[in-house]
């Protein structure tokens, strides 16, 4: 059975406790509004059916509160545009414009529920205008009652989430945490049990494998490559959400905020390992990371170089510390498989012992080897860490707990092509509607501005248009049927709820399921719009349609409208991240050394977790890409496809850099001397031009003279001990294969 069926003819009981809520809620909403008169009841319902998206006690209070505040903030600007304007309706529905550009420009920058009250400020702004533009006398009326009504609306999906079957927003975030945590110890196991090249070409040349077998090993180097790619999106999955949920968190009761800093710090030190975890990978297999071949067969890398890095990693680390690394990926294995949060401290306390015990036993110790070893204490740390951080999240209570917030990344330049959209199609409809006089025509106004606001935290809302479309098309059937024949026929309030919330009832079923959500929950706005319930109601089949097809103008102009102003994609999003990434790298070499690394990894977290989705896209396109070919009987060319993620790759070498960066300034310290401080200075702004280099695809050219020079100094000054110098070299080493490496794999994506 397909999921579009088992939707309806088997659903889950979550999914009926769900579209039972929801109807209750817009029940309550609508009882209320009849009960103290209201004049336009449906915005009642139309409010609790938008909060109840996400049934989480927590997130409904926050969301009501967001949408409530928007829309008094709305409708104070539409009494100064109507106090100034009222006469001259052209220039009222140009400061509406105007007012819908700031509006959406502000919710492109913001996060969670905040951006939703932007839009709901530009929304209440522009009903209250242009249901008001022809009969201004009756201003203050009409923005009393669309104030009335959304937050009467907003108040009934409150009291109705908090007492049906409340759903806590804290048992979320521990399921959210612990997929993270998990994922994230997965990912880990797979990096260290997968074993060296060096050995696997061994055991090759013993058995004298065919160049057949060759390319099954290839093949199953792909499909563990692959695998620890899906662990790493499905913990920053569980991550991104986590940061967009926590924050309704403070609305269930004072733990919550205990809650949140829980899950800022599971998310910076979930950044910071995977950044740790992706360089390891590259030391103990550079073959993953330095292709040998381009797409069109000729080498990218020198035949001694390629020898120098696949041939001889095995002889980079000792014995014992390899061995070390295979006893830390059956021991991540099982904690993923739900070991006890006791035991796994104890076990990450004895190998973080070990790996300290090597680095101090081994005389004979290469910069490398000595940089992997601290790297490894590092990746412990930052488990022991993730242990403590997803505990907090679970129980707030036992742990006091100082984090601050991460900080968002703002894409100024994204915001104002949002605004701009949104100011075009609110003026098409506008004219539009100046122009025919249709009455109908601020359906088409609504509609654009609305959901040119909510798709603004898209990331491509172009096939979700289409979806809205097909909604509002199965709307019109069930709108005449039940809104229009049986309605018809109610006589008193129980019959007529029955009657209106079957359709209301099946669209919030099929919108659990993901497949489905896209036509299912406008098909549900779009039953309350068409029937429009209040105490005057008629049903004209005429007045229907013609409603119906001022919501499709409304529609085909929004879609019109991001055809073409499309969002800006990935290209934009890697260009405008990588510039701000280097920007942090050059101040790095500015700001104080107390809580740099809470400064800089804040920054990089929102930075990281749009790559992810990006890289997340990417993946799936790339994957439909190869199945097509495989389908069409061309030859799986897996090997020759980009390994790995080249943009999320791109934001964990610049968190990497930072994290060293911030590492070299605490053991120098504080009292520096000119000299040390001008070649540090100096290394940090050539870190930041390779960086933005290799995301060019071009090799690095600064860092390697910039590095040595520092080094020179610092043996010079003897401000740093000989342990720390060797994990200096050691990082500057990595840091330089890890750079070209980046900038290999940009040239090939």
């Amino acid at each position: 059975m397909s999921p579009a069926l088992a939707a309806f003819l088997r659903p889950s009981p979550f999914a009926l406790k769900f579209a039972t809520k929801g109807v209750l809620a817009m029940a309550l909403a609508l009882y209320a509004a009849f009960f103290f008169d209201l004049d336009r009841p449906y915005w009642a319902l139309i409010s609790a059916a938008f909060l109840q998206t996400r049934p989480m006690s927590g997130m409904v209070v926050e969301k009501g509160i967001c949408q409530i505040t928007g829309t008094f903030v709305g409708t104070c600007v539409a009494v100064v545009i109507m106090g100034c304007f009222a006469q001259v309706p052209e220039l009222a529905l140009g400061s509406v414009t105007l007012w819908i550009g700031l509006c959406i420009y502000g919710a492109s920058l913001t996060h969670n529920n905040l951006s939703y009250g932007c839009v709901m400020a530009a929304v209440a702004c522009m009903i209250i205008v242009v249901l008001t533009s022809s009969a201004p006398d009756d201003f203050f009326s009409v923005a009393l009652a669309r104030l009335s009504e959304l937050s009467l609306g907003a108040l009934c999906a409150v009291v109705v989430s908090a007492l049906v079957w409340p759903i806590r927003v804290r048992d979320h975030l521990g399921q959210l945490a612990d997929t993270a945590v998990n994922a994230t110890f997965r990912y880990m196991a797979l990096a260290f049990s997968m074993p060296l090249e060096a050995d696997r070409a061994g055991s090759q040349d013993t058995a004298g494998q065919s160049q057949g077998h060759s390319q099954a090993q290839l093949k199953g180097q792909q499909r563990e490559r692959m695998a620890m790619l899906e662990q790493m999106m499905t913990g920053l999955d569980a991550l991104n959400n986590l940061e967009i949920d926590a924050h309704s968190a403070r609305y269930e009761g004072p733990q919550g905020k205990g809650r949140i800093r829980g899950v800022h710090l599971l998310t910076r030190r979930s950044m910071r390992l995977y950044a740790t975890l992706k360089a390891l990978h590259q030391l103990r297999h550079p073959e993953f990371f330095v292709p040998s071949q381009g797409d069109d067969g000729e080498a990218m890398v020198p035949t001694g170089e390629l020898n120098q890095t696949q041939g001889q990693e095995a002889e980079r680390f000792s014995q014992p510390t390899q061995a070390l690394m295979q006893r830390l990926g059956a021991a991540f294995q099982s904690m993923a498989d739900n070991q006890g949060t006791a035991q796994a401290r104890k076990t990450l306390k004895e190998l973080r012992g070990e790996c300290l015990r090597l680095s101090r036993g081994q005389r004979s110790i290469t910069a490398l080897e000595a940089r992997l070893l601290f790297s490894l204490r590092e990746v412990l740390g930052h488990a022991l860490v993730i242990l403590q951080a997803r505990e907090v999240i679970n129980h707030p209570g036992r742990h006091q707990l100082r984090q601050p917030s991460m900080s968002w990344h703002r894409d100024h330049g994204r915001a104002v092509i949002d605004a701009l959209r949104a100011m075009a199609i609110f003026s098409a409809t506008a004219i539009f509607w100046l122009a025919t006089a249709w009455d109908n025509g601020a359906v088409a106004m609504l509609l654009g501005t609305l959901f040119s606001g909510i798709f603004v935290s898209r990331g491509d809302p172009a096939p979700i248009i289409p979806m809205v479309l097909k909604g509002l098309l199965l709307a019109v059937p069930s709108v005449l049927l039940f809104g229009n024949v049986m309605l018809s026929h109610a006589q008193h309030f129980v019959p007529f709820v029955i009657i209106f919330s079957i359709p209301l009832f099946l669209g919030l079923m099929g919108s659990v399921v993901p497949a489905l959500a896209g036509i299912a929950l406008p098909f549900v706005v779009f039953n309350i719009l068409l029937v429009m319930p209040d105490n005057g109601m008629t049903f004209d089949v005429a007045y229907t349609l013609n409603r119906s097809l001022a919501a499709g103008i409304g529609l085909i102009v929004t879609i019109i409208g991001f055809r073409l102003i499309p969002v800006p994609g990935a290209g934009w999003d890697k260009r405008q991240l990588i510039r701000a990434t280097a920007s942090d790298i050059r101040e790095l070499a500015e700001r104080s050394t107390e809580r740099l690394d809470s400064w800089f990894g804040g920054r990089m977290g929102d930075r990281l977790l749009r790559l992810a989705r990006h890289e997340q896209t990417r993946s799936r396109e790339q994957e439909a890409r190869r199945s097509g070919e495989n389908a069409s009987g061309q030859p799986d060319d897996a090997q020759q496809q980009v390994l790995g993620m080249p943009l999320l790759t791109l934001g964990l070498t610049g968190m990497d850099i930072g994290r060293g960066i911030g590492f070299v300034r605490r053991e120098l310290g504080n009292d520096v001397p000119r000299p040390v401080q001008h070649a540090l200075r100096e290394l940090i702004h050539a870190l930041a031009d390779d960086y933005q280099r290799c995301a060019r695809g071009e090799s690095p050219t600064r860092m390697r003279a910039a590095g040595d020079r520092l080094c020179e100094v610092i043996e010079q000054h003897r401000t740093m001990s000989r342990h720390k110098q060797a994990l200096l070299a050691g990082w500057l080493t990595r840091v330089q294969l890890t750079l070209q490496s980046d900038a290999l794999r940009q040239q090939r994506s």
